[in-house]
Protein backbone atom coordinates (compact mmCIF):
# COMPACT_ATOMS: atom_id res chain seq x y z
CA UNK A 1 0.00 0.00 0.00
CA UNK A 2 0.94 3.96 -0.87
CA UNK A 3 1.37 6.43 1.07
CA UNK A 4 1.15 9.81 -0.16
CA UNK A 5 2.02 12.80 1.99
CA UNK A 6 4.84 13.54 4.78
CA UNK A 7 5.54 12.18 7.39
CA UNK A 8 5.22 14.47 11.24
CA UNK A 9 8.98 14.27 11.27
CA UNK A 10 10.12 15.33 8.28
CA UNK A 11 7.68 18.23 8.84
CA UNK A 12 9.12 19.25 12.23
CA UNK A 13 12.32 19.25 9.98
CA UNK A 14 11.27 21.27 7.65
CA UNK A 15 9.35 23.92 10.10
CA UNK A 16 12.57 23.55 12.40
CA UNK A 17 15.35 24.47 9.16
CA UNK A 18 12.98 26.97 7.90
CA UNK A 19 12.73 28.62 11.31
CA UNK A 20 16.48 28.70 11.79
CA UNK A 21 16.95 30.31 8.08
CA UNK A 22 14.28 33.19 8.58
CA UNK A 23 15.54 34.01 12.19
CA UNK A 24 19.14 34.77 10.18
CA UNK A 25 17.59 36.66 7.79
CA UNK A 26 15.58 38.61 10.06
CA UNK A 27 19.48 39.69 12.22
CA UNK A 28 21.00 40.30 8.81
CA UNK A 29 18.16 42.95 7.69
CA UNK A 30 18.26 44.39 11.52
CA UNK A 31 21.79 44.63 11.43
CA UNK A 32 21.81 46.09 8.03
CA UNK A 33 19.09 48.93 8.95
CA UNK A 34 20.35 49.80 12.64
CA UNK A 35 24.48 49.92 11.15
CA UNK A 36 22.98 52.16 8.16
CA UNK A 37 21.13 54.39 10.92
CA UNK A 38 23.85 54.29 12.89
CA UNK A 39 25.88 55.50 10.73
CA UNK A 40 24.05 58.26 9.36
CA UNK A 41 23.77 59.90 12.55
CA UNK A 42 27.55 59.69 13.14
CA UNK A 43 28.33 61.19 9.66
CA UNK A 44 25.39 63.91 10.50
CA UNK A 45 26.95 64.32 14.45
CA UNK A 46 30.31 64.98 12.38
CA UNK A 47 29.33 67.29 9.72
CA UNK A 48 27.82 69.68 12.09
CA UNK A 49 30.44 69.73 14.47
CA UNK A 50 32.62 70.74 11.56
CA UNK A 51 30.56 73.46 9.76
CA UNK A 52 30.53 74.81 13.40
CA UNK A 53 34.10 74.45 14.04
CA UNK A 54 34.78 76.33 10.43
CA UNK A 55 33.41 79.21 11.38
CA UNK A 56 34.70 79.44 15.03
CA UNK A 57 37.92 79.09 13.69
CA UNK A 58 37.66 82.17 10.96
CA UNK A 59 36.50 84.35 13.18
CA UNK A 60 38.82 83.22 16.13
CA UNK A 61 41.72 84.00 13.83
CA UNK A 62 40.29 87.23 12.90
CA UNK A 63 39.59 88.36 16.83
CA UNK A 64 41.81 90.92 18.59
CA UNK A 65 38.97 91.56 21.65
CA UNK A 66 37.62 89.09 23.31
CA UNK A 67 34.59 88.71 26.78
CA UNK A 68 36.63 85.78 27.67
CA UNK A 69 38.45 85.45 30.93
CA UNK A 70 42.40 83.65 31.08
CA UNK A 71 41.83 80.36 32.25
CA UNK A 72 38.19 80.04 32.91
CA UNK A 73 35.45 78.09 30.85
CA UNK A 74 32.60 79.67 29.00
CA UNK A 75 29.84 78.66 27.00
CA UNK A 76 29.50 81.35 24.55
CA UNK A 77 31.91 83.97 23.59
CA UNK A 78 31.98 87.71 22.15
CA UNK A 79 35.19 88.58 19.35
CA UNK A 80 35.60 91.86 17.65
CA UNK A 81 38.24 92.72 15.32
CA UNK A 82 39.11 95.42 12.54
CA UNK A 83 39.08 94.53 9.15
CA UNK A 84 42.39 95.97 7.69
CA UNK A 85 42.02 94.52 3.77
CA UNK A 86 39.30 96.88 2.73
CA UNK A 87 40.28 99.31 -0.09
CA UNK A 88 37.85 101.63 1.45
CA UNK A 89 39.23 104.26 3.76
CA UNK A 90 38.90 104.61 7.27
CA UNK A 91 38.79 100.96 9.43
CA UNK A 92 36.01 98.41 9.46
CA UNK A 93 35.32 97.14 13.05
CA UNK A 94 33.05 93.89 13.12
CA UNK A 95 32.02 91.83 15.66
CA UNK A 96 30.80 87.91 16.45
CA UNK A 97 29.34 85.78 19.00
CA UNK A 98 28.73 81.99 19.52
CA UNK A 99 26.06 81.13 22.12
CA UNK A 100 24.08 77.97 22.48
CA UNK A 101 19.69 77.97 21.77
CA UNK A 102 18.98 74.47 22.24
CA UNK A 103 20.50 72.60 20.36
CA UNK A 104 20.96 75.41 17.78
CA UNK A 105 24.48 77.18 17.98
CA UNK A 106 23.74 80.88 17.12
CA UNK A 107 26.25 83.25 15.50
CA UNK A 108 25.87 87.08 15.65
CA UNK A 109 28.21 88.36 13.06
CA UNK A 110 27.56 92.43 13.41
CA UNK A 111 24.21 92.45 14.09
CA UNK A 112 22.63 89.33 12.00
CA UNK A 113 21.87 85.94 13.70
CA UNK A 114 22.39 82.70 11.90
CA UNK A 115 22.92 79.37 12.77
CA UNK A 116 26.34 78.09 12.94
CA UNK A 117 25.48 74.42 13.81
CA UNK A 118 22.84 71.88 14.68
CA UNK A 119 22.24 69.35 17.34
CA UNK A 120 25.29 71.08 19.32
CA UNK A 121 24.98 69.76 22.37
CA UNK A 122 28.13 71.04 24.39
CA UNK A 123 30.59 74.50 23.79
CA UNK A 124 33.11 75.51 25.69
CA UNK A 125 35.38 78.30 24.71
CA UNK A 126 38.29 78.67 27.60
CA UNK A 127 41.17 81.18 27.13
CA UNK A 128 44.70 81.52 28.03
CA UNK A 129 47.03 84.55 27.13
CA UNK A 130 46.13 84.71 23.47
CA UNK A 131 45.29 81.05 23.11
CA UNK A 132 41.74 80.00 22.69
CA UNK A 133 40.76 76.23 23.58
CA UNK A 134 37.21 75.15 22.18
CA UNK A 135 35.81 71.85 22.42
CA UNK A 136 32.19 71.30 20.62
CA UNK A 137 29.84 68.33 20.55
CA UNK A 138 27.62 67.44 18.30
CA UNK A 139 24.81 64.61 19.51
CA UNK A 140 22.36 63.31 16.84
CA UNK A 141 19.50 61.98 19.04
CA UNK A 142 17.98 59.83 16.51
CA UNK A 143 18.22 56.23 16.98
CA UNK A 144 20.75 54.64 17.78
CA UNK A 145 22.48 58.36 19.27
CA UNK A 146 25.93 59.20 17.67
CA UNK A 147 28.16 61.93 19.40
CA UNK A 148 31.25 63.33 17.68
CA UNK A 149 33.31 65.68 19.64
CA UNK A 150 35.79 68.50 18.70
CA UNK A 151 38.70 69.95 20.16
CA UNK A 152 40.74 72.85 19.20
CA UNK A 153 43.21 75.66 19.70
CA UNK A 154 43.60 79.16 17.69
CA UNK A 155 46.14 81.95 18.53
CA UNK A 156 44.35 85.62 18.92
CA UNK A 157 45.77 88.34 16.80
CA UNK A 158 47.07 91.23 18.94
CA UNK A 159 44.63 94.27 18.65
CA UNK A 160 46.14 96.55 15.97
CA UNK A 161 48.90 94.29 14.51
CA UNK A 162 48.67 92.66 11.12
CA UNK A 163 50.05 88.98 11.10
Amino acid sequence: MSQKGFTLIEILVVLAVSSVLMTGLLLSIHNVLWGTGRSNNQVVALTEVNNAALQIKRDLQMAQNTDMTDNVSQSSVWLGWIDYTSFETGTHTHSGSYALSGTDLLRTYDGTVGIAGRNITYLSFTKNDQTVNVIITATRSKVPPRSETLEFRVHLRSAGVIE
